[in-house]
């Protein structure tokens, strides 16, 4: 499925860090299996006993390479991962990371299977506490929208950023794309880019792990 740039990958740097700053283990999404394979096709019974999925990945929704963007970022500084998913401003003081760190944590919440109206109003309170003043902007010569001014504070840019992206893929696509990972012990969050929208893990190695787990559990003892 296409998001565009503005909603998608704002949502996709929500997911991202959530994993880095708000996930035990700090562990970053989309972690792709050896070949680099895409998990947006994988639902719960797409991997097979061994451990290969049975849907092809589309190439056009796989992460080039197997790239996990959350990696970039550090233990105290997401810069690097704002710099990834396209963020101009992305250079921040020690106030402005810890200002991100804890908007990770707040933005976590909005993952997960949950009631439509419960995710609404998480992010109608996100969205009031990001506020900022969103501009149109003809820097390149074609009018885009931006969330929030120019010279905003980086970190209130990105609050604003995250905030509208998960917005967009509530109003626009489906609030149940904002997804966690269903391999117990895990839970990372992703953003479902699959076309049929029934994505459950958050990599390919994670369905492989659990179809073998649960194949193990079925075979007698």
């Amino acid at each position: 499925m296409h998001f565009n740039h503005y909603g998608g990958e704002a949502a996709l740097l929500a997911a991202d860090l959530v994993n880095a700053y708000a996930t035990p283990g700090g562990a970053g999404p989309g972690e792709a299996g050896p070949d680099g394979a895409s998990p947006d096709d994988m639902g719960p019974d797409d991997a097979g006993r061994d451990g290969v999925g049975r849907d092809a990945a589309d190439p056009g929704e796989a992460d080039p390479g197997g790239a996990d963007p959350s990696a970039t970022a550090t233990a105290v500084d997401p810069s690097a991962l704002l710099a990834a998913h396209g963020v101009v401003e992305h250079a921040l003081g020690p106030a402005q990371r810890r200002d991100l760190r804890a908007w990770a944590h707040r933005l976590a919440g909005c993952f997960g299977p949950q009631d439509l109206a419960e995710r609404c109003a998480r992010l109608n309170q996100l969205l009031e506490e990001a506020s900022s003043r969103p501009t149109i902007a003809l820097h390149d010569g074609t009018p885009h929208f931006h969330y929030s001014a120019p010279g905003a504070d980086p970190a209130a840019h990105v609050r604003a950023l995250t905030a509208a992206g998960l917005a967009y893929i509530v109003c626009h696509a489906d609030a149940r794309r904002l997804g966690r990972c269903a391999r117990a012990g895990c839970g990372r969050a992703f953003v479902d880019t699959s076309r049929a929208g029934r994505r459950a893990y958050c990599s390919v190695r994670c369905a492989n792990n659990d179809a073998v787990a649960r194949h193990r559990a079925r075979r007698p003892r």
